[in-house]
């Protein structure tokens, strides 16, 4: 298992401007973690600071990183008790810059007193904000549902990528995960918006993916141009515990994490001087 960290979050210079993204789905088997790690290792090769935050009590995110721990062991647990612990002693390295706040399988046992008050849902951002700046991005993997555990991982964002395996029924379930969204950024998170679809398990090849892109972009949802293909890497790199840009760098899986991360980074901004030179080139 991977150590802990044992000081505080790693400072980096200069100081980030950290976003936090939750990837939430209410239907299960989409590729939420299966995204949520990649993603992490495409953003880590581009040497951007991640930290992933289990909130499944499948434990999915933390198998896939090779850290299980027991309820009684530093976790995110531990950040959503009333009386928690600090959020440096629930970290683990999984390499140089990237760390993971894991889950227990007990976790579910906490969404009961999660509901109980509005603090309860707010707990989760209040105790992340240590982290701001130390980050560039917290990934935040939520359960298959829209309980009280989903409920606090998108409280605590201000983004969410929703991922969608191509299927009537990914497409059919849209719309609740909308008015969940919508209905926590009126009550708690006023910055919460979407930042897109994510299509998995695409072929471009079929009339069922590009029917279901359709039926998406009917209802006017953000769609990521980067599309996740279809890729038995995907399941290797699983196996082996390593994202897939790493585990076969060569292959489609890791060719589109990576276009996807560079989606999500900031455009490049091109200096004024530059552009009155290309144009006096040419």
């Amino acid at each position: 298992m991977a150590p802990r960290k044992a000081g505080d979050v790693t400072p980096l210079t200069p100081t980030r401007s950290t976003r936090y993204i939750a990837l939430s789905n209410n239907k299960g088997g989409v590729g939420k973690t299966t995204t949520a790690m990649n993603l992490a290792g495409a953003l880590v090769l581009k040497e951007r600071k991640v930290l992933v935050i289990d909130m499944d009590p499948q434990c999915n995110a933390s198998i896939a990183f090779n850290i299980t721990i027991p309820k009684n062991e530093p976790g995110v647990r531990h950040l959503l008790r009333e009386t928690p612990l600090p959020v440096s002693q629930c970290i683990y390295e999984c390499g140089p810059y990237c760390d993971l706040i894991p889950a227990d399988v007990g976790l579910a046992d906490l969404q009961s007193e999660l509901l109980q008050g509005p603090k309860g849902r707010t707990r989760l951002r209040e105790r992340l904000k240590v982290c701001e700046g130390k980050y560039d991005f917290v990934l935040i993997d939520c359960p298959p549902d829209l309980g009280a555990l989903t409920q606090s991982a998108l409280v605590a964002a201000t983004e969410v990528i929703v991922p969608i395996d191509i299927g009537f029924f990914s497409v059919a379930g849209l719309a609740r995960m909308m008015e969940i969204i919508q209905e926590l950024k009126e009550t708690y998170n006023p910055e919460l918006r979407m930042t897109g679809v994510l299509l998995t398990k695409y072929d471009n090849r079929t009339t069922l993916s590009s029917n279901t892109l359709d039926s998406i972009e009917e209802q006017r949802l953000p769609v990521f141009r980067t599309k996740i293909r279809i890729c038995v890497d995907i399941i290797r790199a699983q196996i082996a515990r390593l994202p897939v840009s790493l585990y076969a760098p060569e292959s489609h899986a890791a060719e589109d994490y990576a276009a996807l991360a560079e989606e999500l980074l900031p455009a490049k901004v091109i200096p004024l001087r530059q552009v009155r030179r290309k144009v006096a080139q040419n």
